[in-house]
C-alpha cells in the first residue's frame, strides 16, 4: 500500500504537506484556567504530527464565543502562548497544524 497517493506529498497552498493524511478536528474540553490549552495539550498533538495536516479542537475567539465549558480560546495573550507551545511540539515533529477557529453562535448568547 506505499503506492498510493495517500502517503504521497501533496501541496496546500503554499505548505507541502508529508502526506495526504488529515486529522480533523476533536473538541477535547480539557482546557485549563483561563481556558488556555492544557499542558498534555503540546504531547497529544505532537504524538499526531505524522499525519499531513492536523485541524487542532474548536477554538473560541472570544470570551463570548464560548458555548461549552473547558474548550480553550486563542484571544488572550496566556491562550496564544499555550497555543505557541502546541505549535512548537508538532513542528519539532515535522508536522503542520491548523486551528479550528469557533464561535457558537446562539448558544452562548441565548437571548438572540
Amino acid at each position: 500500500m506505499t503506492d498510493t497517493a495517500l502517503f504521497a506529498p501533496y501541496s496546500l497552498g503554499p505548505l507541502t504537506l508529508k502526506n495526504r493524511i488529515v486529522m480533523a478536528p476533536l473538541t477535547r474540553t480539557r482546557a485549563g484556567d483561563g481556558l488556555v490549552p492544557s499542558d498534555l495539550a503540546p504531547a497529544y498533538y505532537a504524538q499526531r504530527a505524522s499525519a499531513g495536516l492536523l485541524i487542532a479542537e474548536a477554538t473560541q475567539i472570544s470570551a463570548q464565543a464560548q458555548g461549552y465549558q473547558d474548550t480553550p480560546g486563542i484571544y488572550t495573550p496566556e491562550q496564544m502562548a499555550g497555543w505557541r507551545k502546541v505549535t512548537d511540539a508538532v513542528h519539532a515533529k515535522g508536522g503542520k497544524i491548523f486551528v479550528q477557529l469557533w464561535h457558537v453562535g446562539r448558544i452562548s448568547h441565548v437571548d438572540l
